[in-house]
């Protein structure tokens, strides 16, 4: 069983506490919220390589745009925490000599990370969001890849099981030139693979600083505006799959998403 402990806050206890810090309350446990849900999302959708390559290069693209689009977040997250924490002094003043060491611990890499130029910021403001491709890097990373690499479409009558690999071969490769902070130039497969680690250690570093920063912030706002009394109850919840050995895959059954048939009504 999974321990829950439930926090009643209820809306009157909300609206009594100042603006600034019930938005900012909210806005921290909705940006922990997708951050947690795509982390999760990530660690099922990759397991033991399977025996057909299409699903491999499927399953392996799916899991890149799961990436990218944490990638994304995780830099929107830093910036509300600059604009509604950090850009607050009151606000500031109030709460950050009462964060726990592992807090603090996280605003200090998240300011060197983030104030060198992290590459999550270079690749969400250039693929994660947005598909102009202003810096016509699908071009760009179309001529550094080589013949040999997989150049295929995935059609499937079901929409849902179609996928598009060569885009993604282009776009993963727009988003590792970003990662390595340089122009793509000839294919490296051996720098590529190296900078695509490099890329997963930073998001998971990031991702814990953010939620450890976030969870802590959010629980002082709580037990300072609202009170350490404040009503709570435990819920017992029964153990889910283990995320170990949960898959996502990309491929799901066709039939499943037509109507069913008058018959068996």
């Amino acid at each position: 069983m999974t321990e829950v402990h439930c926090v009643h806050l209820t809306k009157a206890k909300l609206a009594a506490m100042a603006e600034a810090e019930r938005s900012l309350l909210l806005l921290l446990g909705h940006a922990s919220n997708e951050i947690n849900v795509l982390s999760k999302l990530i660690l099922m959708a990759r397991k033991d390589e399977p025996a057909i390559k299409l699903i491999d290069h499927v399953e392996a693209g799916q899991v890149f745009i799961l990436m990218r689009v944490l990638i994304g977040k995780l830099h929107e997250a830093w910036r509300l925490f600059q604009q509604r924490f950090q850009a607050n002094r009151p606000l500031a003043r109030r709460y950050v000599p009462k964060l726990l060491p592992e807090a603090a611990g996280a605003i200090t890499e998240l300011n060197k990370h983030f104030g060198k130029g992290s590459p999550l910021t270079a690749i969400r403001s250039a693929v994660s969001f947005h598909y102009a491709d202003q810096r016509n890097l699908a071009e760009a990373n179309f001529q550094r890849l080589p013949e040999t690499e997989v150049w295929e479409f995935y059609l499937s009558k079901t929409i849902g099981n179609t996928f598009y690999y060569a885009s993604e071969l282009v776009i993963d490769g727009a988003v590792i030139s970003l990662a390595m902070r340089k122009s793509p130039s000839k294919t490296n497969l051996a720098l590529d693979a190296q900078a695509f680690a490099e890329l997963c250690d930073t998001v998971i570093k990031v991702s814990g600083h953010i939620t450890e920063l976030f969870g802590n912030i959010i629980a002082l706002i709580v037990t300072t505006c609202i009170g350490e009394d404040i009503e709570t109850t435990v819920v017992e919840i029964p153990d889910g799959p283990k995320i170990s050995t949960f898959c996502l895959p990309f491929f799901f059954d066709e039939n499943d998403t037509l109507p069913p048939s008058p018959a068996a009504k």
